[in-house]
């Protein structure tokens, strides 16, 4: 087992850690949920929320005990459709997930999850704002209302999805995610994370995943700036980030788009988006 767990990732150990849990208590009638079913069904769980687990019960008299220290339990309904199975531990399903993390983390950990559960097809907008309604009297709902809006399950990365919380908390305008840019000639040059063509403008988050199935960098290096080159060649303004630039007051990332889209016309655009 010791060596199963050093040579595992944050996200595994979390795992091994709901499956240790579950096999200690058998007959304890609990599921897992919130960041844990989110890390079981595959969702992009924060390092800081794979500390400990999450459950939850339902309420009444065979409510089960808290068992150990780093476990979060919660008491609240659970309705047949909430609950399935993943790797024959009991779990809330996608949308009841999804619905809990929008409640209950911040906006930029709770609109990835909330994001990749759309972007995969495990539920869809209709069905999290369904259990939404449900828990309208539930403890942070508010907080879900807000985050919901921002959900959008086109983003393709959890740096696309919390770069757009970003945006949103400063205020810049809203972006079209995951556009195509094509050339005069109607040749196809890039997809994009973000696209301000109205103002000429056009993002890419460069998480550290992005590239991870290029097996030389040089090449990557190369493509990218050629990519780039072939762009600011239609009259866009490119701008790149990548997560450290998400921090500070202002953070990095609004400061340069801020500029960008100044700089920016959407006149100068020489090609066509689909």
């Amino acid at each position: 087992m010791s060596v199963v767990w050093e040579g595992s990732s944050p996200e595994q150990r979390h795992v091994l850690m709901a499956r240790a849990l579950r096999a200690r208590h058998v007959s304890a009638r609990f599921v897992f949920s919130h960041s844990t079913a989110a890390a079981l069904l595959g969702l992009p769980v924060p390092r800081k929320s794979l500390g400990s687990l999450a459950t939850t019960v339902s309420p009444g008299p065979q409510r089960s005990t808290r068992y150990r220290t780093n476990l979060r339990q919660h008491v609240a309904t659970l309705d047949d459709d909430d609950v399935t199975t993943v790797g024959a531990l009991p779990t809330t399903g996608p949308a009841r997930t999804v619905a809990d993390c929008l409640r209950h983390l911040p906006a930029i950990d709770a609109v990835p999850i909330a994001d990749a559960a759309l972007h995969q097809g495990l539920t869809t907008l209709e069905e999290v704002r369904t259990v939404l309604r449900r828990q309208a009297i539930w403890p942070y709902c508010g907080v879900a209302g807000a985050s919901v809006r921002l959900v959008d399950g086109r983003r393709e990365s959890p740096l696309e999805s919390r770069s757009a919380v970003v945006m949103h908390r400063h205020e810049l305008p809203p972006p079209e995610p995951q556009v195509i840019i094509y050339d005069r000639a109607g040749r196809f040059v890039a997809k994009v994370d973000f696209a301000w063509l109205s103002r000429g403008v056009v993002g890419e988050a460069d998480g550290r995943g992005k590239y991870a199935d290029q097996s030389d960098p040089v090449l990557v290096f190369e493509a990218e700036k050629e990519r780039q080159a072939r762009l600011e060649g239609l009259g866009l303004v490119v701008v790149r980030w990548n997560a450290r630039l998400l921090w500070g007051d202002p953070p990095p990332l609004v400061a340069r788009l801020r500029a960008a889209l100044e700089a920016g016309s959407g006149r100068r655009f020489t090609g066509r988006a689909a």
